[in-house]
């Protein structure tokens, strides 16, 4: 388990992080579970970091993604993606 939980997390890809933190959940969530306190802290604390690296790279996308749309003169103009 713990060369599971030193690995590298800035190299996973966001489905790699993803798959990742869905199992840390399972696990933690896991009634039938033999975690010890020490390893479900640490789990937590993977899970902590997978999410903040995950929401790092929804960000770095979210900034390249760009819209066309028609301007006043009903030309085509890309503008930046705007969170609502």
């Amino acid at each position: 388990m713990n060369t599971e939980l030193e690995k590298s997390i800035t190299s996973l890809n966001f489905e790699e992080a993803i798959a990742e933190l869905e199992e840390i959940i399972e696990k933690l969530e896991s009634q039938e579970s033999d975690l010890t306190l020490e390893e479900a802290v640490e789990l937590y604390k993977r899970g902590i970091l997978l999410s903040q690296h995950c929401n790092q790279i929804l960000e770095k996308a979210q900034q390249e993604i760009k819209i066309l749309t028609k301007n006043q003169n009903g030309e085509l103009e890309e503008i930046s993606f705007v969170e609502e």
